[in-house]
C-alpha cells in the first residue's frame, strides 16, 4: 500500500469514528431529554383538594354556542386541574396547572347546541372536585339597562303597594301580559348591590343562588317581561337551541354607572370576564332624562358604553340591541334622549350589529306609566333584528331620517331616510288601546301625516305639512319661509293620529334634523 493510500485510509477511518461518536452523543442527548421531560411531567402534577369557580357556574347555566367555553377559578398553588364537558360519547377535556397563586384558566371548544344537558366536571387526577350535572350550550344574552328591562311581576306588581305605584288607578293586573312557560329558557337575575364582591362573583338574587332558573310558569314572575318575551320569540325560529339570559338591569340608574369604572359595571360586568354572550339587550335612558346636561351627554356616553362592552367581551361586532324610550306623560328631556338614541342608530353601518327598536307605538295606551305595557310587541321587534343579525340578513329598521335638503326658494324640504328604511312609506293610525297586539298595533287611515314641525333661521318650530313622495317625505309650512330644521314627534308623550311606517311595518323614529340648502353644498 502506498503512503498516499495509507493517509486516505486513515482519514476515512477517522471520519467514520467521528460520525459514530456524534451519533452516540445525539442519541444519548435525546434519551436524556426524554427522561428529563418524563420526569418533569411527573413532577408537575400536583394534587388539588378543592376548587372554586365563578358563582354563576352552576346548575342550568348556558354557554354560548360556537364559542370557546372559558373556565377560570382558584385552587391550590400549581395544582393540576382538568375540566371536562361530556354527554354520552361527546367529550371535550383539557388539563392545565394553576399558577403560584392558585389561579387557573382553561378554555374548551363548545360542543353543539342542543336541548339535552351536558355534565361539567372539574377534577385533579382521578379526584372529582366539582360536578355540575346540567349545563347547556345555546344562545346567551345580557339583559341590561334600568327598570323597563327588569320590570317583572314580583318586583313591580307583587303587592298592593307596588300595584298602586306602578299601575295607578286606570289599570289592573288583569291587563298585564301572560308570562312564558318554557323549560328551555334559563335565566339568572342579579341583585341591586354595588358593594365590592370577589372579582369572580355576581351579586345574584337569593332565588338564583343555586341555579339558573328555567322560565317555567313557576318562575317567570321573577323574570323581566322584555327579556323573557325576547327569548320566546328567538326560540320560535331555533326550537332546538336553549336560551340563557343574564339579567343585570337595575332600575333608576344612570348610564355612567354602567360604563367602565362605574359601580354597576364593576360589580355586574367585571365578574363575567371570559364568559361569552350572543348579544346585549339594552333599555335605559329614563334616569338620564332627568337632567338636560345628562341628556345632552347621552349620545357620547351610549356610544362609549357600546364600545366598552364589546371590548370587555372581546367581540368588536357583539350585537347590541336597544329600545328607544317609549311615550311618557311625566317625562322631561325625553325627546333629547330619543334623539341621542336615534343618532346612534343613524350613524351605524349596515354591518355594525347595532339595532334600535322604536317603541313609540307599542304602549297600548299606557303612556301615563313610566313602565308601559306592550313589552311583548317590543320583544318581537328586537328578536326580528337579532335574527337578521345572526343570519346575516338586512336588519329590519323603521324609517331613520338621515338628510333633508331644501328645494326652490327654501320653503320646501325633502327628508330622505337611511339605506332601505324609506321604502314603502305609508301613514297609518297607531292603536293605543289595551287590545292592541302584534297584528293590530296599527291600522289604515285616510288622514295625512301628523306631528312634523319646521323651523327657520330663528329656530322657532311651527306645525308642518308632510307628504309622502316615493322614499322621501316632503315638508312645507305656511309659517316658515325658509326651512332650516325639521323635527318629528318632538314631545315626551306625543299623541299622533297617524304615524309614518315603512315596508317592514315599523314606525319612524322621532328625530330632529338640519336642512341643507344649495348654498350649503
Amino acid at each position: 500500500m502506498s503512503q498516499q493510500q495509507q493517509r486516505w485510509m486513515n482519514r476515512t477511518m477517522l471520519s467514520v469514528s467521528l460520525m459514530i461518536v456524534i451519533v452516540l452523543m445525539v442519541t444519548a442527548s435525546q434519551l436524556f431529554v426524554r427522561q428529563n421531560v418524563a420526569s418533569a411531567q411527573q413532577q408537575t402534577f400536583v394534587q388539588a383538594t378543592s376548587v372554586t369557580l365563578p358563582n354563576y357556574y352552576m346548575e342550568n347555566m348556558v354557554f354560548q354556542r360556537n364559542e370557546t367555553m372559558s373556565f377560570r377559578g382558584k385552587t391550590e398553588h400549581n395544582a393540576t386541574i382538568t375540566v371536562t364537558v361530556a354527554r354520552g360519547n361527546t367529550i371535550t377535556s383539557r388539563t392545565s396547572n394553576a399558577d403560584d397563586s392558585g389561579n387557573f384558566s382553561i378554555s374548551l371548544p363548545s360542543p353543539k347546541a342542543q336541548l339535552e344537558p351536558y355534565t361539567l366536571t372539574v377534577s385533579s387526577g382521578k379526584t372529582v372536585l366539582k360536578r355540575i350535572r346540567h349545563v347547556y350550550v345555546g344562545d346567551v344574552f345580557l339583559a341590561a339597562g334600568q327598570s323597563n328591562m327588569e320590570v317583572n311581576y314580583d318586583d313591580y306588581y307583587g303587592t298592593e303597594a307596588l300595584r298602586k305605584a306602578n299601575l295607578g288607578a286606570k289599570f289592573t293586573t288583569d291587563d298585564l301580559p301572560q308570562t312564558i312557560d318554557d323549560s328551555h329558557v334559563y335565566f339568572l337575575v342579579t341583585d341591586k348591590t354595588a358593594s365590592s364582591t370577589p372579582e369572580s362573583e355576581l351579586p345574584v338574587r337569593e332565588y338564583n343562588d343555586r341555579s339558573w332558573l328555567p322560565a317555567t310558569s313557576d318562575n317567570t314572575d321573577r323574570f323581566g317581561y322584555l327579556p323573557q318575551f325576547f327569548a320566546q320569540q328567538v326560540r320560535e325560529t331555533t326550537p332546538n337551541v336553549p336560551i340563557g339570559i343574564i339579567q343585570i338591569a337595575w332600575g333608576g340608574t344612570t348610564i355612567t354607572r354602567q360604563m367602565a369604572g362605574g359601580d354597576i359595571y364593576n360589580t355586574h360586568i367585571t365578574p363575567l370576564k371570559g364568559f361569552k354572550v350572543a348579544g346585549v339587550l339594552w333599555y335605559q335612558g329614563e334616569q338620564d332624562a332627568d337632567s338636560y346636561d345628562t341628556a345632552l351627554a347621552y349620545q357620547y356616553n351610549f356610544t362609549t358604553l357600546i364600545s366598552q362592552y364589546r371590548s370587555f367581551f372581546k367581540n368588536k361586532n357583539l350585537p347590541f340591541l336597544y329600545v328607544q324610550l317609549a311615550r311618557y306623560g311625566g317625562g322631561s328631556n325625553w325627546s333629547t334622549i330619543r334623539q341621542a338614541q336615534f343618532a346612534v342608530a343613524a350613524n351605524s353601518g349596515r354591518d355594525d350589529a347595532v339595532a334600535m327598536t322604536v317603541s313609540i307605538d307599542t304602549d297600548r295606551g299606557t303612556d301615563t306609566l313610566i313602565h308601559p305595557f306592550g313589552k311583548e310587541l317590543v320583544a318581537i321587534r328586537m328578536a326580528d333584528q337579532w335574527k337578521a343579525i345572526r343570519d346575516g340578513d338586512d336588519v329590519p329598521d323603521g324609517p331613520l331620517a338621515t338628510a333633508a335638503v331644501s328645494e326652490d326658494d327654501g320653503s320646501t324640504a325633502v327628508v330622505s331616510f337611511k339605506d332601505g328604511t324609506g321604502s314603502g312609506l305609508a301613514a297609518l293610525a297607531p292603536n293605543y288601546t289595551l287590545e292592541a297586539d302584534k297584528y293590530t298595533f296599527n291600522g289604515p287611515t285616510s288622514q295625512a301625516l301628523t306631528n312634523f314641525e319646521a323651523a327657520g333661521d330663528d329656530g322657532v318650530f311651527y306645525p308642518a305639512n308632510a307628504t309622502i313622495s316615493g322614499d322621501t317625505v316632503v315638508i312645507t309650512s305656511d309659517k316658515v319661509r325658509r326651512i332650516r330644521q325639521v323635527r318629528y314627534l318632538w314631545e315626551a308623550d306625543p299623541s299622533p293620529k297617524t304615524l309614518l311606517y315603512n315596508s317592514y311595518d315599523l314606525p319612524a323614529s322621532p328625530f330632529t334634523i338640519t336642512v341643507a340648502s344649495d348654498e350649503d353644498e
